[in-house]
């Protein structure tokens, strides 16, 4: 005699042999944010990210990231009587937002203003916050001169073959070991343009 096969091992054996599944629909992935979906301004708008080496803030006076933001406006005279500007201190760094992608122009995209003196810059560029970053220029000195206060340096996307970019990395490039005898150590970060943008 035939033995009924149980219901747990016949519903097994349906959905092996290609029986009637679930077919309610899989949630859908997440659509990727876009970064490069708004107008970018002609400079930074917000920070994205900074650090700033515990030994150059412990004697910097211009420790204040939000100063980068903005047009350049670096002023004044003397070690402790500037304003406008951000000293990066030992291998500090700034990430500044654009408000949405440059895309690579003939001749240069990026304009760094710095202050004070013509230190170097390292300058990093991404499409997200989270990167992945792409070094634009090691080390390149900011000396072209503005006024006695402010220098800049400029950076093509094209050279690291960026096409396009929102946010910008600025990183010391003088590496002087802190901390040092001043207080605006490190490059002095005052602005960043994007040149290309009205």
């Amino acid at each position: 005699m035939r033995r009924r096969a149980r219901p747990l091992v016949a519903l097994i054996l349906l959905v092996a042999c290609g029986g009637p599944t679930d077919h309610s629909p899989s949630p859908s992935p997440s659509p990727s944010v876009s970064y490069c979906n708004t107008t970018p301004s002609s400079y930074a708008v917000a920070i994205a990210d900074w650090w700033l080496p515990n030994c150059s803030v412990a004697q910097n006076i211009y420790n204040d990231t939000t100063r980068a933001l903005g047009k350049p406006d670096a002023a004044g005279f003397g070690p402790d009587q500037y304003s406008g500007f951000v000293s990066l201190g030992f291998g500090g760094f700034v990430t500044l937002d654009l408000g949405g992608c440059v895309a690579d122009q003939p001749g240069a995209d990026l304009r760094i203003f710095q202050a004070v003196s013509s230190e170097p810059v390292s300058v990093y560029v991404a499409e997200s916050p989270s990167g992945a970053y792409t070094l634009l220029s090691p080390r390149v000195p900011c000396g072209e001169r503005v006024n006695s206060v402010i220098k800049y340096c400029d950076f093509d996307l094209a050279a690291a073959g960026v096409s396009r970019a929102r946010f910008v990395k600025v990183q010391d490039g003088e590496f002087w070991p802190c901390p040092g005898d001043t207080v605006t150590e490190g490059a002095d970060l005052d602005a960043v343009q994007a040149l290309a943008v009205p």
